[in-house]
């Protein structure tokens, strides 16, 4: 059974159609990104940096949430590298709530890239060097 019609938009009583939600760009060019990079592994990727960045992923979260700042999007794992994405609408200040929380962990960064928008081909590189 197929039902249509029409519903109140709850903001205004209004019966005229809304968006409930702002539209999202599936290719990612609605917000900024900060990439957090750990490459160029002596070895193979292994497992074990994961379980070690584990807790601090979870304190970078707290910390862009506790700035209003962005959240955790996921990660992405290579041969010999992982890689940590977080979404959010400012990219500068996100990095400025990530930093202190890298900084502190267990297995050293080697290349943040400052993203607009996921695909942006020409992100502000940040090294560890």
């Amino acid at each position: 059974m197929l039902f249509a019609g029409c519903t109140a938009d709850p903001r205004t009583g209004d019966s005229e159609p809304w968006d409930a939600a702002p539209p999202i760009d599936a290719t990612g060019n609605t917000h900024a990104w900060v990439v957090v990079i750990f490459e160029d592994r002596p070895e193979k990727f292994d497992g074990n940096l994961m379980d070690a960045l584990l807790e601090t992923e979870m304190k970078a979260d707290e910390a862009l949430a506790e700035a209003n700042a962005g959240w955790i999007d996921g990660n992405d794992v290579g041969a010999y590298g992982y890689e940590l994405y977080f979404v959010g609408d400012d990219a500068e200040s996100m990095w400025d709530a990530l930093e202190p929380v890298f900084r502190d962990a267990p297995v050293a960064w080697t290349r943040v890239e400052l993203r607009s928008g996921l695909e942006d081909p020409d992100p502000t590189l940040i090294t560890a060097d």
